[in-house]
């Protein structure tokens, strides 16, 4: 049994030690730099957009800075101009000299203008203007003389054929500081996109200029900023013209950019830098690139080191595991020689020693196998002459008890259907009891209805009568309304023929004259008795009318309830029949129920004697029936050590066999040389 467990082990496929220690190593340090490299793009990435961020804000600022300075340049040399004009006459041809060199040290400017508060101006270089020109109208002019000092306009035009203009003025003073005119140098927005133009950050970041309205002012492509574009829309633009500054991402024409934004108060403009955020990812994915190029070179690298240095290790290692592989295929005498001073010079001592001392061992078994062998031998030859005397023992005792548990069986069979029949008749004795209780009961009861129903019957008789009487006193009614129907036909007739006497008398009384006045009174009087007659005889009518329809009804009514009070009446006639069978039959069936009472009552006696002699034989096999069951659980009780120690006998010369077989397998010093 132990040599088949040490063959299925042999099946089992091992890595090498050498493979998990490399490629586990290997995984490890591969894990390791997979973390740092991730960790360093991110923060690569994030440097990279706080460089990006950092950037446009200095080249915000370094724009702004520059225009400003063009600006404040420009206003110097327009200050210069006023303190000549204001301490010195200047003639034509001077100030022509003056403004020619402001114009060539400033590129930005277009033309410059000197107006008077008179209206008349002198512009340099000269340039058209339509003759209904006056310089006091812009507002450039009135600008700077309000604020006395320098005055910067939003972009203007002075036709639709010109360039957009920004006009940055100065008043000009004589010796008693009183205003005397305006001198303004006119920006070109064509040449401020120019010099916007040169402002450039990497490959895609340019500079822009929006005025206070939210308009474009310059721009690196003169023909968009041309058109003056209105962004007011973008949320960089609303942040610049609230006097923010700052940076965020924002779109523009379609593509996506990263800018930074400032506005300058005093200019009435603000400067928007960008940068294209493709161009920043393209960046990000160079360094994550040359980040992970520069990985796998060391992967290689640290992998070729790995491998010199995990084989120097698992040299050692194989040999010892060599060693083991001879020693479990049962050669005893092998021995280890390690060179190294490490664990695996502890493994090879603890090795050698263990050897020495399983040889040993496996020489004082041998000796005892021997003995253990012959005692085996004799106790298995009397456990199986023991069992064969347990097992007849054994069978005869399991016959007489199968015998005896189907006789118990039987009895209780028995027992069982005398208890269910004793049972049943007590059931149905008391059923009977009851049934016949009920029957007295109901008997009396139906007497009782029988007995309502009559008085019932009685009184319904009686009602009948009554309806018959209503009916004929209605009817009589009817025929006394046909009378007085007839006495108001005649009160009738006898209130029309006073109405016409009392006409006829009202004609004669007027034939009369004066004479007839007292007669045409009473002619009057007659005539208005006449009339309340027939108003009464014709209310009297009208309640007569509903009298007779509302006795109509009633009579109607009554004639229904006299029916129903005759077909009530006939309906009990045939209910007390019924009820009369119903007690009869009921008397029978009590006859019946006593007797079968008294028949139940004897076979529930004979049935209880019949009971208590089975329960005592069912007492008699119950006490044979546990004897031999004791009996037989004793000896299947002695059976089933005999079978263990038989069992146990076997199972020992096993071993003993499975144990020399096993002894056999290794082979010690002594016996090799041998």
């Amino acid at each position: 049994m132990l040599r088949k467990k040490r063959n299925g082990n042999s099946s089992i496929h091992y890595r090498s030690i050498f493979t998990r220690l490399f490629f586990g190593t290997m995984a490890m340090v591969v894990g390791m730099m997979a973390i740092a490299a991730f960790f360093i793009s991110s923060q690569s990435e994030a440097m990279l957009n706080e460089k990006t961020r950092q950037q446009l804000l200095d080249a915000t600022n370094t724009a702004m800075q520059k225009a400003s300075s063009r600006v404040h340049t420009i206003e110097s040399a327009l200050q210069s101009f006023g303190s000549s004009y204001k301490n010195s006459k200047l003639s034509n041809g001077q100030m022509f000299g003056i403004l020619t060199d402001i114009v060539t040290a400033n590129p930005t400017i277009s033309e410059i203008q000197v107006a008077k508060t008179d209206g008349s101006y002198l512009t340099f270089p000269g340039s058209p203007l339509s003759s209904d020109y006056d310089p006091r109208k812009t507002d450039w002019f009135a600008g700077a003389l309000e604020k006395k000092s320098t005055f910067v306009s939003d972009v203007f035009q002075f036709s639709q054929t010109e360039f957009p203009k920004i006009a940055v003025s100065l008043p000009l003073l004589n010796e008693n500081e009183e205003s005397v005119g305006v001198i303004v140098a006119f920006l070109s927005v064509p040449k401020l996109s120019e010099f916007i133009g040169e402002i450039r950050l990497g490959d895609t970041g340019y500079a822009m200029i929006v005025d206070r309205l939210g308009k474009l002012v310059a721009h690196p492509d003169k023909t968009y900023a041309l058109k003056r574009p209105a962004m007011d829309q973008l949320s960089i633009v609303k942040d610049m013209l609230s006097g923010q500054a700052g940076f965020e991402q924002v779109t523009l024409q379609g593509a996506e950019y990263y800018g930074a934004y400032q506005f300058d108060s005093s200019l009435k403009w603000g400067m928007i830098v960008v940068q294209s955020v493709a161009e920043i990812k393209r960046e990000v994915h160079t360094l994550q690139l040359t980040i992970l190029a520069v990985s796998i070179v060391g992967i290689a690298a640290l992998a070729a080191l790995l491998y010199v240095f995990v084989r120097k290790i698992v040299t050692p290692v194989k040999e010892v595991q060599q060693k083991m592989s001879s020693f479990s295929k049962g050669e005893l005498f092998q021995t280890m020689q390690v060179q190294t001073n490490d664990e695996i010079r502890q493994l090879a001592d603890s090795f050698n020693s263990m050897s020495s001392q399983i040889r040993s061992i496996i020489g004082k078994i041998q000796h005892v196998i021997v003995d253990v062998k012959q005692v085996a031998h004799h106790v298995g030859n009397g456990s199986r002459h023991s069992h064969a005397m347990q097992s007849e023992v054994v069978a005869v005792s399991e016959r007489l008890s199968q015998e005896m548990d189907q006789q118990q069986l039987q009895i209780e069979g028995i027992h069982t259907t005398m208890s269910g029949i004793t049972a049943e008749i007590s059931r149905i004795t008391e059923s009977m009891e009851a049934a016949v209780l009920q029957n007295h009961e109901s008997r009396k009861q139906s007497v009782k209805a029988s007995a309502s129903i009559d008085a019932l019957k009685e009184n319904m008789q009686k009602i009948s009568d009554d309806m018959k009487s209503s009916l004929h006193a209605m009817s009589a009614m009817k025929d006394s309304m046909v009378d007085i129907r007839d006495i108001l036909h005649l009160i009738s007739q006898i209130s029309k023929r006073t109405k016409l006497l009392s006409f006829n008398a009202r004609i004669e009384a007027s034939r009369a004259g004066q004479a007839g006045l007292g007669f045409g009174v009473v002619a009057d009087e007659i005539r208005q008795l006449s009339e309340q007659t027939e108003e009464a005889t014709a209310r009297i009518e009208q309640v007569i009318q509903s009298g007779e329809s509302r006795m109509e009804r009633v009579s109607d009514c009554l004639e229904i309830t006299d029916q129903a009070t005759i077909s009530g009446i006939h309906t009990l006639h045939q209910a007390t029949d019924i009820f009369q069978q119903t007690v009869r039959i009921s008397e029978a069936i009590t006859t019946q129920f006593e007797t079968i009472r008294e028949l139940s009552a004897s076979i529930h006696v004979q049935s209880q004697s019949i009971q208590e002699r089975v329960d005592t034989l069912s007492l008699s096999a119950q006490e044979v029936v546990s004897g031999t069951q004791q009996a037989v659980a004793s000896n299947q009780e002695s059976l089933s050590l005999s079978e263990q120690f038989l069992h146990d006998s076997e199972r020992l010369a096993g071993i003993i066999e499975d144990l020399e077989q096993e002894i056999r397998f290794f082979r010690t010093e002594e016996k090799a040389t041998a």
